[in-house]
């Protein structure tokens, strides 16, 4: 499952829904600051490795 249109509040909940893949475009490219294009790539990365952490810990707990 892949979900589109994501910004850095949806697309956690998209990963942890079951999305392999998530597609932000359309988050960054609103944006017409180049710097607020880094920071919001940035704040995705980070919320996502914050969902992936999650999702990883809960597998183990399910595993053990």
């Amino acid at each position: 499952m892949c979900a589109s249109g994501l910004s850095s509040v949806t697309a956690p909940m998209a990963v942890t829904a079951g999305a392999a893949g998530v597609g932000v475009g359309s988050a960054i490219n609103k944006l017409n600051d180049v710097v607020a294009m880094i920071a919001e790539v940035r704040s995705i990365a980070e919320a996502l490795g914050t969902a992936s952490r999650t999702v990883s810990e809960d597998l183990r707990t399910v595993h053990h």
